[in-house]
């Protein structure tokens, strides 16, 4: 066992038998089960947030999530000697999905589906118990103070531990209620929602400005590298199907309610996992774990049906056949319009895949350029025909001719 985690471990309700190394991660087998401790590197209030959603999730019998497990004092993150902060998630026995065994596609996708059908429900109950928790959490911090009053603390100590300045402590034991309903108001605009049903939309018109920012700034290099020549070769191609991408989008974002992108946005508006792909896809004997929540969001949950389709996709040779499985296997849950098709066939016709490789070279260091970018791009371009044949499929087999 390590040392150094140790006094981590100790701060659990759990008897730990064994422990290996995961995926930056550590997995260890406890007498309540598997459990997975990982460092944490984000935002306190999105970790409180998760921790809310997959309670709504647990209420509602859902089994198979990488629920968080608070410590014995009941807090989310528990700190080692170092002051790394750690949080222990619930764990499962199984395998990621293999993106090239058929099986364990539909599986996933059938998790996937379940997953969106009480997403729908959590979504609509998700914000007041937010903001429920913050107002319970400030009065606890409240009475807190209250109780260290009246043991004697003096005030100077009590707003120094409490981060508070003498004012703010001195209103806050005023006027309990009213800084207690103030705080959750603050929190009701922080919660992870997508409300806006444009935000793919959005999304391509970013993405293609960041596209032609990295085409300057590739254009001004002086002596440029293999990397940098190809890009510059393909880019006037990607750029313009990314900009025909936005337009086809914006053509069905009319703006009227009651127009299909409000249809499809509305019929499939609920909590996504926005990160479904393979790695977070568990599968075991008895069920599909589904991990890795720290990007979920409320909005439109085709978009994860999109990005697991098109991982499969550029894994299998953008084989159509496979993609009528993955929709059909959904289908068996969640009805699709032709409006739906249609969304998801501008989504697949956008060159994310291009997008995301210039977008890692650009934040990447220029003086060590790893070989596998231009590896990457140039995938990208010898599947270009693969996924045009795809798309053509696709088109004239929901709507008619190409």
């Amino acid at each position: 066992m390590s040392e150094k985690l140790a006094e981590v471990y100790e701060q659990y309700e759990m008897e730990i038998l064994s422990t290996r190394k995961g995926r930056g991660a550590t997995i260890l087998t406890t007498t309540e089960g598997l459990r997975m401790l990982e460092p944490f590197r984000g935002s306190v209030t999105r970790l409180e947030q998760e921790y809310i959603l997959k309670r709504l999730f647990r209420e509602r019998g859902c089994t198979n999530l990488d629920d968080l497990i608070p410590n014995r004092e009941g807090m989310l993150l528990t700190c080692d000697k170092y002051r790394q902060p750690y949080v222990l998630k619930k764990h499962f026995e199984g395998n990621e999905c293999d993106m090239h065994d058929r099986r364990d596609i539909v599986r996933a996708v059938e998790a996937m589906a379940s997953f969106h059908i009480e997403g729908k429900e959590v979504a609509l109950h998700f914000k007041e118990a937010w903001q429920r928790e913050q107002k319970e959490k400030e009065c606890r911090r409240i009475e807190e103070i209250r109780k260290a009053v009246a043991d004697g603390e003096e005030l100077e100590r009590i707003a120094y531990v409490y981060e508070l300045s003498p004012g703010a402590l001195e209103e806050i034991l005023r006027e309990q209620e009213a800084a207690a309903e103030q705080t959750a108001e603050s929190h009701r605009n922080t919660a992870a929602e997508v409300d806006a049903d444009k935000e793919m939309e959005q999304t391509f018109w970013r993405h293609n400005r960041e596209l032609k920012k990295i085409q300057r700034f590739i254009n001004r290099v002086k002596r440029k590298n293999t990397f940098e020549n190809l890009f510059l070769q393909v880019f006037p191609h990607y750029y313009e199907q990314g900009m025909e991408c936005a337009r086809m989008l914006l053509e069905l974002q009319s703006g009227q309610q009651g127009s299909p992108a409000n249809q499809v946005f509305q019929s499939h508006y609920g909590i996504c996992h926005g990160a479904y792909n393979h790695h977070n896809v568990i599968l075991g004997e008895a069920q599909t774990a589904i991990v890795h929540f720290e990007r979920f969001s409320k909005g439109n949950q085709l978009n994860d049906l999109y990005q697991f389709a098109r991982k499969a996709m550029e894994k299998n040779h953008f084989e159509f056949e496979l993609l009528k499985v993955i929709f059909e296997t959904y289908e068996k849950q969640i009805a699709l319009s032709k409006a739906d098709y249609e969304y998801m066939y501008i989504l697949f016709s956008y060159p994310e895949k291009f997008w995301k490789i210039a977008n890692g070279y650009y934040n990447a260091n220029k003086a060590f350029l790893s070989p596998k970018y231009v590896e990457k791009l140039e995938m990208v371009i010898q599947q270009e025909n693969e996924k045009k044949k795809m798309l053509s499929e696709y088109y004239a087999f929901h709507f008619g001719e190409y």
